[in-house]
């Protein structure tokens, strides 16, 4: 069995593919990422690994002389510029797995036209679903609507009606194409796992009076998706002596008036490196993901890797991993009643807080490997190829 795995960008995949590779399904992983990003630091062979990174760095000049402007109208001609690439490095497998990101039409077509399998994976769910939901968020919050969909967004529709299986990372996901006539015979479903060397508890200690702080963590662009506002509000309402609230993450515009009226409530920083992570995380009494909308939240695993429990809305495709009242909370979502509950009971039980972070823990330590996901994705493979 030789698997292409293609993604434009690195998202999860650089977690697993040197599991897949030491599986022997692995043929080639086309990506997109910072030149030094290579064979070596994926932990495949150099002839496994084809980095097509010229488009992130045009991406990345375009962003900075621009500031993002032009960047939903430029989105397609960079996956372009990405697929023609794949295809100039083409060769020829079983399975396509392929990110359902609208950036790989033309090489679904390719690989359909060679007899192979085409596995598409969305990270979100079905653009439909997805931008109805945003819609209608935007008129709550009087933002103004972004109107249709986008071109890369009509891809995707493409990219799925000729696949021949649906990857998953949650059942929201699934059951968002399902609804619209994907059979689910043809589906699985598979959470993101959680890279444990990396996110793991700090060592014991003593920590000194001053910091013995209930921290509330939230690590996700602020942006209308993320529904921080329903965090905000909840908090406002609690307004609890001797605690924190830190949001971690890019603002983007939109957001940017809403956020005044919660100024002095929260500590915000734009952006922290994934490695340094661990260390916010293990100064957090829970972590929260708020989503409206969300296919997984892998930030919520990492926390839960990191001892800390975590609160889900039912909208986000981690609640699917929440043992809720044993290791998290899932809470409705635009409900900031629910998380406003959820953290009080935190916050006044701290004999449930520890109890929480332990199973937190234990789950994501046994059952949210990335080396586990490996194996149950190249089950799915053979599946996906029964099925064919």
């Amino acid at each position: 069995m030789k698997v292409n795995v293609a993604v434009c960008g690195r998202f999860h995949y650089h977690n697993y593919v040197k599991y897949l590779a030491s599986l022997g399904s692995l043929n080639r992983f086309y990506y997109s990422h910072k030149r030094s990003t290579g064979s070596a630091a994926l932990g495949i062979s150099k002839e496994q690994a084809v980095n097509l990174w010229a488009k992130e760095y045009l991406l990345g000049i375009h962003n900075r002389l621009t500031r993002g402007r032009l960047a939903r109208e430029m989105a397609a001609w960079y996956a372009n510029l990405w697929q023609a690439g794949v295809l100039r490095r083409w060769d020829k497998c079983d399975i396509l797995h392929l990110m359902l990101h609208g950036t790989g039409l033309e090489v679904a077509r390719r690989a359909k036209r060679e007899g192979s399998v085409v596995v598409a994976e969305p990270v979100n769910q079905h653009v439909e679903a997805a931008h109805a939901i945003m819609e209608e968020e935007r008129e709550a919050l009087g933002l103004k609507r972004t109107g249709g969909l986008r071109r890369v967004e009509q891809r995707q529709i493409e990219e799925i009606e000729i696949s021949d299986f649906l990857l998953a990372p949650s059942r929201i996901v699934r059951d968002s194409f399902v609804k619209r006539g994907y059979d689910e015979r043809r589906t699985a479903v598979l959470p993101y796992g959680v890279d444990i060397d990396r996110f793991r508890p700090h060592a014991v200690r003593d920590e000194p009076e001053s910091d013995r702080v209930f921290r509330v963590l939230c690590v996700a662009q602020i942006s209308v998706r993320k529904g921080h506002v329903y965090l905000l509000e909840a908090w406002k309402r609690l307004a609890l002596p001797n605690s924190e609230l830190l949001l971690i993450g890019a603002i983007s515009d939109e957001m940017n008036p809403i956020l005044t009226r919660y100024r002095g409530l929260f500590h915000h920083i734009a952006s922290v490196a994934n490695a340094s992570l661990r260390d916010y995380y293990g100064r957090a009494s829970v972590s929260v993901l708020p989503s409206l909308e969300d296919g997984f939240g892998v930030t919520c695993t990492e926390a839960m890797a990191c001892g800390v429990p975590v609160i889900v809305t039912s909208s986000a495709g981690t609640s699917d991993v929440v043992d809720h009242g044993k290791d998290g909370f899932v809470v409705p979502a635009r409900s900031s009643e629910a998380i406003s509950d959820c953290l009080e009971r935190l916050y006044r039980d701290e004999e449930l807080r520890r109890g929480m972070a332990a199973a937190a823990l234990t789950k994501a330590r046994s059952e949210l490997t990335w080396e586990a996901y490996a194996h149950n994705l190249n089950a799915i493979y053979r599946t996906a190829m029964d099925l064919h």
